[in-house]
């Protein structure tokens, strides 16, 4: 931070820079989480698939795309065949996963590694503000001194739009919907710390909630680059039903691609 404060900048842009240099620092990770992620889609979908054809053949019933067009099936209303063949996918894709390093947690993990150091380096700026020098910190429009609380509390609640735009886009570009108990429980504590966030952030001072801001709509544009086509595979990432040229538009839009 300092070192960016030392090209002339003055504290407010140094805040900025610091988190579009960070989060050009961290997205190595992001990317290598996407790649396996994009892996670990195909695999399942291939031993999804195959292993259904093969349970179809052994019965003679037809595999077809759900009525949500989200992940092929059996088109049987005989519930012991369709529980043995889910059953055989689940395993089959548990030990393949397993096998090859795939699992959604330390995909998830890789993911979030980057948010201690978003919290030590906004720690590091209540130090720059709270010292024993104090720089003087001008802010611009309705805020007149970047070291006063926002007054009409609009950074934060913008951090808190962009913070559950982010967690909705996530969940909003799986192929499939994730409604497991531990997926709803991160869900959930991962909202109720936006909201707890946001709530502390209306007492601090609104350089704070600005940096928060950068981050997260920096988040947010990284996760849209990494849908584009042509940007994954420049990054080597194989490429996913859920990759759009318009991922901004389809997002507001609640355009959710077939698998």
């Amino acid at each position: 931070m300092d070192v960016i404060h030392s090209t002339g900048l003055g504290w407010g842009a140094t805040f900025v820079a610091t988190g579009l240099v960070l989060r050009a620092a961290t997205a190595p990770a992001h990317v290598f989480a996407e790649k396996l992620f994009a892996k670990r889609m195909h695999a399942t979908n291939y031993i999804h698939q195959t292993l259904l054809k093969r349970v179809g053949e052994h019965y003679r019933v037809k595999v077809v795309p759900n009525e949500e067009g989200t992940k092929l099936v059996l088109k049987t209303n005989d519930k012991a065949i369709q529980a043995k063949a889910e059953s055989l996918s689940d395993e089959h894709i548990a030990t393949y996963v397993l096998q090859n390093k795939l699992q959604a947690t330390r995909i998830q993990n890789l993911k979030m590694f980057t948010v201690p150091i978003w919290i030590f380096s906004s720690f590091a700026i209540r130090n720059v503000i709270s010292g024993d020098f104090t720089p003087a910190i001008p802010g611009a429009l309705w805020i007149n001194d970047l070291l006063m609380p926002d007054p009409y509390l609009v950074l934060p609640a913008m951090v808190g739009i962009f913070g559950f735009i982010n967690l909705y886009s996530q969940r909003f570009i799986y192929p499939v919907k994730m409604t497991s108990w531990r997926m709803r429980g991160y869900d959930a504590a991962l909202a109720l710390i936006t909201i707890v966030a946001v709530r502390i952030m209306m007492d601090l001072p609104a350089c704070i909630p600005l940096y928060w801001l950068v981050v997260s709509t920096s988040g947010m544009a990284q996760n849209m680059i990494l849908r584009h086509p042509k940007v994954k595979t420049a990054l080597g990432i194989p490429r996913l039903p859920t990759d759009s040229n318009t991922p901004l538009r389809d997002l507001f839009l609640m355009r959710r691609p077939k698998v």
